[in-house]
């Protein structure tokens, strides 16, 4: 997929994200529980920012040299395994960063989210595709790469705030729907094998095992 399409549907997704953010519903329920378990909607609604607060704190990162970069699939499928409990330590410090996020209210906190997203629009249209970025001082992908994480992280948790708020999950951008749903595909086939996954598209009747991605 050309980059222009990535950097597209990623900006196009967060506008999407920014919509719930500013939805008289969150700040209703911004002390409620989410639909995610240990996330209050307040933590969930922080945690969703994070996922374009985060891409302007990789482009400033300073280069993890010797660690080799790799692609979006394989950053989930190396990271924490997502069936940890809810109290595992990884697990904890992401809820505890959505909280800290979230701190400032949710008036400001949409305001910030936007803040961002527009120095974004400028600033990724002059980047190379290939340059590595590194994400959590941990690992380094290519900025095409990095978006597509970023971009899943926002639709999935797009759906998890709008379940949250009891309001219909708005549509995703078609390309990004695309992408994000193939990026599944292969993480879930790479976590749990091609046949449950097969299954879970194809055949309602077999599909005992499970097929997901997280």
């Amino acid at each position: 997929m050309q980059v222009m399409v990535i950097v597209d549907s990623y900006l196009a997704t967060a506008a999407v994200a920014s919509g719930l953010l500013r939805s008289p519903a969150l700040v209703e329920r911004w002390d409620d529980p989410s639909a995610l378990e240990g996330f209050a909607v307040s933590g969930l609604a922080g945690h969703l920012a994070g996922s374009v607060f985060n891409v302007e704190t990789y482009l400033d990162a300073p280069p993890l040299p010797g660690v080799e970069a790799t692609d979006a699939v394989r950053y989930y499928l190396d990271g924490s395994d997502p069936d940890t409990p809810v109290d595992d330590p990884v697990k904890q410090r992401i809820r505890s960063r959505g909280d800290q996020r979230a701190e400032i209210g949710p008036v400001a906190l949409a305001g910030e989210f936007d803040a961002s997203r527009e120095r974004l629009e400028k600033r990724l249209a002059g980047l190379d595709p290939s340059l590595n970025v590194a994400m959590f001082g941990m690992s380094v992908l290519p900025l095409d790469q990095c978006l597509i994480t970023r971009m899943l992280e926002l639709v999935v948790h797009i759906d998890d705030l709008a379940v949250s708020l009891g309001v219909p999950t708005p549509e995703i951008p078609p390309g990004a729907a695309e992408l994000v749903v193939v990026t599944l595909a292969r993480i879930a086939v790479g976590r749990r094998g091609a046949v449950p996954v097969l299954r879970a598209l194809s055949r309602r009747e077999r599909a005992t095992d499970l097929a997901t991605a997280f």
